[in-house]
């Protein structure tokens, strides 16, 4: 597959899930990949660590080696308080250690014939006809094509002149012994969220296999406030703040059609923004852009398509997901109280809670019968009419 003048097909800055996918799929289609990261592997990674169950079905490969516990039952508070417990009777969630997972995915990259080169910062990338040229600080390699998977604040974004994500949200969190919590028997099968503390954010507790991820996450504005919470989620469940240390991720979110691809270069996975605006999940993002990369890429190579049509084709098949978790959002907030006494008292809420988070249903079924848009319109002209009264 490999041009001569090229020293390889396929050059992925990046080696998260969305990177080493789509190293795998490329890797196993035949081509020449190489995958760059500046990090050794197994490294750490600040992640809560829930793994959608519809992940496992788009990965061609078993992951239950590295599966750390199944999640059943979803504890929810409401500003901390009004705690119930409700129970699926399939599996939520898996949980996994962001470390084994993103290094277990490398490995299957590898395993594909995929070049990895760790502990590599890019210096500086450039194209002169069609090459692409990444340069090292102890070696240079040239590829047709560019994929840029290396983040929110990613490098190869920065030299296409590509901003994808239009909303930042942050996300803190402590990782804490699980038998340190007052209720860590609710953490044998079950997570813990809490929703109502602050707007437009939510806390969690992800348990793994002995330790437990305790955080918020919310816009990036409100960092100081955020803090706050997250210490009095802590204090409730019975542990203190102190000599905790404290870990922090971006999350982008691209909820527009902004450009996410240039000439012979595209990004994929957080690189792009394609995060779920309500929950701040990507994983399932990364690796379906990478399958949808991958396709495209293929494509393009055995010239039956041009390249430009990855961005249409995220547009398709992934964007009407994101905007419309970003629209149920932007109610929720509004509505928080009322959809926790919903999920609380009515089965069928809940059983559409269950749904959505297994991903056998989707935010963009539920708008095609619930219309949030205009939902939300009118949550906003009731805000502003209040806003105004006040005045």
């Amino acid at each position: 597959m490999n041009n001569s003048e090229h020293n390889f097909d396929v050059a992925i800055i990046g080696a998260g899930p969305a990177g080493s996918s789509l190293a795998y799929f490329l890797g196993k289609a035949g081509f020449k990949v190489i995958l760059v990261d500046k990090d050794k592997f197994p490294r750490n990674k600040v992640c809560a660590g829930g793994l959608p169950i519809k992940v496992s079905n788009i990965l061609p490969f078993d992951i239950s080696s590295i599966i750390e516990r199944e999640i059943y039952e979803v504890t929810l508070t409401y500003k901390l308080k009004k705690n119930y417990k409700r129970v699926c009777p399939k599996p939520l969630l898996y949980m996994v250690n962001r470390e084994r997972f993103d290094d277990f995915l490398v490995q299957q990259a590898i395993k594909a014939g995929v070049d990895f080169f760790e502990e590599r910062k890019v210096d500086a990338l450039s194209i002169e006809g069609n090459t692409w040229s990444v340069k090292m600080a102890d070696k240079a390699i040239t590829a047709s094509i560019l994929v840029g998977a290396d983040g929110a604040t990613g490098f190869v974004a920065k030299r296409l002149s590509l901003k994808p994500s239009n909303h930042f949200h942050i996300g803190l969190q402590y990782e804490v012994p699980i038998h340190l919590f007052k209720n860590a028997k609710c953490l044998e099968r079950g997570i813990v969220i809490d929703w109502g503390s602050l707007k437009d954010s939510y806390g969690w507790i992800f348990p793994k296999k002995e330790i437990a991820s305790i955080g918020v996450q919310g816009p990036i504005k409100n960092g100081k406030q955020l803090r706050i919470y997250l210490d009095d989620f802590l204090r409730y469940h019975g542990i203190s703040p102190e000599n905790q240390i404290l870990e922090g991720h971006l999350i982008p979110h691209r909820t527009n059609n902004t450009a996410i691809s240039a000439r012979r270069a595209l990004l994929i996975g957080d690189a792009a923004g394609l995060v779920d605006y309500w929950t701040g999940e990507g994983i399932f993002y990364a690796i379906k852009s990478s399958q949808i990369a991958a396709r495209q890429i293929i494509g393009f190579f055995k010239k039956e398509i041009s390249l430009d049509e990855y961005e249409k084709a995220i547009n398709e098949e992934i964007m009407p997901e994101i905007k419309t978790s970003y629209q149920f959002s932007k109610i929720f907030n509004n509505l928080s109280l009322l959809a926790f006494k919903i999920i609380r008292e009515y089965d069928y809420s809940w059983d559409i809670f269950c749904r959505i988070m297994r991903g056998d249903r989707t935010f963009f079924d539920m708008k095609k019968r619930f219309r949030p848009d205009i939902l939300l319109s009118k949550i906003l002209i009731k805000s502003r009419r209040s806003h105004l009264e006040k005045k």
